[in-house]
């Protein structure tokens, strides 16, 4: 695993290209995850609008009948502000639905002139939208003359209108400079003197503090994911940014980087709910309610009165936001060629802060890749109700162009601080029982976390005793933290995808012996090597020999580092499974295109199953959405089965495979 290596001259425009076009053959299409957002068609209230009312008319049939009853069709013709104002003094005196109904399409049409033309009001206009379809839609029936039901085609549209409302309300404050997500947003009026909501936050892990802009689901569609969780309610469903910029991690200025990073940039979903408090009356003269933000992971319904209500959701777009703007695309490349320009942003990866007694599920990449290889599965998994109440997700990110034992090291290294920091004292027993899903190599980096491994990874390098090694004490620092390590009590269930544990054929292949030239070693590696090498020439016999091992020689058939890993026996109190891809459809004589299936199989484990997929697709395919559902689902109701929700683990996914 180790030996010197001097330093070489930067390569050639032409030998980067080459390592490139040899890195594309290794990965074909592993690396091009193609997850974004285009902006949507313009969405308006006309579109659902257009079938309920006359081609030329600007107001619905059903509010042109109002305002003859009313005996204000004529007058609203000319003076629509004046016929406004009646109808809203009618209403404050007398609420029925046909006069709320009628006042929240006519400040919807008032707000849309006034943003036409620029003018501030139409915050306010929006508002009062809002405000009038809620009290139609939710005042008490047994108090109006006439009924609402949700049969009226008046219902459907008046939800419509409560959600444009609310929509273009926070847009035009936002837009002006109103609206701090914080904690207010402030609403001009005619008279100049305006008023202010308070804004309430709901379920979020997140700080108030740390809200930032607020845009909005319904502006961009979602491109390369297949599946779309969008729940349909009252509300808005927009995309939160986090207001911190820069650094990642939490950690103070001038301290030890934190084990805890979050993605630069990261979004999050939120739900926005109007709650209109008082009479009709007070809608009018003090403008009373408040803007609710909700966490749709949380809470996808609310109550108004003694009605329980659904709440608009979107779990899917604001994460496909955040993979559109991420610097993390393309730093698989980096971390594979030049593994010190990552090593500094390898961490523990979360979309949320941390959640005690939430059980953590670590996910782990693999060989040229990174954390957002799983968003696939991270998706579909999250949607789960019953998997995000109990678990957190986090992502391992890693240079993989390091030996598979010095990432085990590091990640082990980083569980340990990043217990410390969340969980000094020990109470969060959600901590004690993790699940690891490895992709590939992270197959075989989540294993080492399972071992103890005495003296044998040693002794593949060396005969000689570890003590009587003579180097400089960082080198032996960093030699016993690379051979000498004991299992991690943390880590109680291991899910393997596609992971060579006996090697792949491609590893010695001619295009990654080529590409192996490109592969800079860490620094800490290099000059270990170089100490050993000067101060003992005979402590590593194969220092003599070449440079480094990398991985691509650590994954070749038969390398002993993996027989050595996969010979030893699941330890007690952990359960290990497996999940192998087979795009030929041959059994044991299978392959998944890079790993066969004999080097995937890994005898003891608790469960198997055979995925027709390629090796760089299989984790992302919903049989094995479903196969890691399951294993999820067992290993709660092992632990503890919910109260008062039935935990069914469905048996593993066993259809034969075929050929994709």
């Amino acid at each position: 695993m180790l030996s010197a290596r001097p330093a070489s001259p930067a390569p050639t425009t032409r030998a980067w290209l080459g390592a490139l076009l040899c890195a594309l053959a290794l990965a074909p299409a592993g690396c091009s995850y193609g997850i974004s957002v285009r902006r949507a068609a313009n969405t308006d209230l006309s579109t659902a609008w257009r079938d309920s009312v006359v081609e030329s008319s600007d107001l619905s049939p059903r509010t042109r009948q109002t305002l003859h009853r009313w005996d204000l069709d004529s007058h609203y013709d000319h003076q629509p502000l004046d016929a406004y104002a009646r109808l809203q003094a009618a209403a404050a005196n007398n609420p029925q639905p046909d006069l709320l109904f009628a006042l929240a399409e006519m400040s919807y049409l008032f707000g849309r002139r006034a943003e036409k033309d620029e003018n501030n009001e139409a915050c306010a206009y929006y508002y009062l939208c809002a405000g009038y379809a809620y009290h139609y839609l939710f005042d008490d029936p047994a108090a109006r003359p006439v009924g609402v039901t949700p049969y009226d085609p008046r219902f459907r549209l008046a939800c419509e209108l409560y959600n444009m409302g609310l929509a273009k309300c926070i847009r035009a404050a936002q837009r002006t400079g109103r609206l701090d997500p914080r904690q207010q947003m402030h609403l001009p009026t005619p008279d100049g003197q305006g008023f202010t909501l308070s804004v309430v936050h709901h379920g979020f892990p997140w700080r108030p503090e740390e809200f930032g802009t607020l845009l909005f689901c319904a502006d961009y569609q979602v491109v390369g994911l297949s599946n779309h969780y969008h729940g349909y309610g009252l509300g808005a469903a927009l995309i939160g940014t986090r207001v911190a910029d820069g650094p990642d991690t939490h950690a103070a200025p001038g301290s030890r980087p934190s084990a805890l990073r979050y993605p630069r940039e990261v979004s999050f979903p939120i739900t926005a709910f109007f709650r209109f408090e008082g009479s009709v009356a007070d809608l009018g003269a003090r403008r009373a309610g408040r803007l609710e933000l909700y966490n749709p992971f949380t809470t996808q319904t609310v109550d108004v009165g003694a009605r329980t209500i659904p709440l608009e959701t979107d779990l899917t777009t604001p994460l496909a936001y955040f993979l559109s703007r991420t610097d993390l695309e393309g730093i698989e490349y980096t971390g594979l060629l030049q593994a010190d320009k990552v090593q500094d942003r390898a961490g523990i990866y979360m979309f949320e802060p941390y959640q005690p007694g939430k059980i953590p599920v670590v996910m782990v990449h693999g060989f040229l890749s990174s954390p957002l290889t799983w968003t696939t599965l991270f998706n579909d998994l999250r949607a789960d109700p019953v998997l995000r109440d109990h678990f957190q997700f986090w992502f391992y990110l890693y240079p993989s162009g390091n030996p598979y034992l010095a990432t085990a090291a590091d990640l082990r290294e980083t569980l340990v601080r990043l217990r410390a920091e969340v969980d000094p004292q020990g109470r969060d027993r959600a901590l004690d029982h993790m699940v690891f899903v490895g992709h590939s190599m992270g197959g075989l980096v989540a294993k080492l976390l399972t071992e103890d491994s005495g003296d044998a990874f040693w002794q593949l390098v060396s005969k000689q005793p570890f003590d009587q090694v003579k180097a400089h004490p960082d080198t032996l620092a960093e030699l016993r933290r690379l051979f000498f390590f004991g299992h991690l009590p943390c880590v109680r269930r291991v899910v393997f995808i596609a992971t060579p544990h006996h090697g792949s054929k491609l590893a010695p292949s001619p295009p990654a012996k080529l590409l192996a030239q490109f592969i800079r070693m860490p620094k800490a590696l290099t000059l270990a090597a170089g100490d050993v090498a000067q101060e003992d020439p005979q402590l590593l016999p194969g220092l003599k020999e070449g440079p480094i091992t990398t991985n691509l020689d650590l994954l070749a058939p038969g390398a002993p580092a993996l027989e050595l890993l996969a010979a030893r026996p699941r330890p007690p109190g952990v359960h290990f499974h497996s999940i192998i891809g087979d795009i030929i459809g041959q059994g044991a004589d299978g392959s998944d295109g890079i790993v066969p299936y004999k080097s995937a199989h890994l005898g003891g484990v608790d469960s198997e199953v055979v995925v027709p997929a390629s090796h760089w697709r299989v984790h992302q395919q919903p049989r094995t959405v479903l196969e890691v559902r399951r294993i999820l689902l067992e290993h709660l109701h092992d632990l503890r089965p919910p109260e008062g929700v039935a935990v069914v683990v469905p048996p593993p996914q066993t259809l034969p495979a075929s050929a994709n």
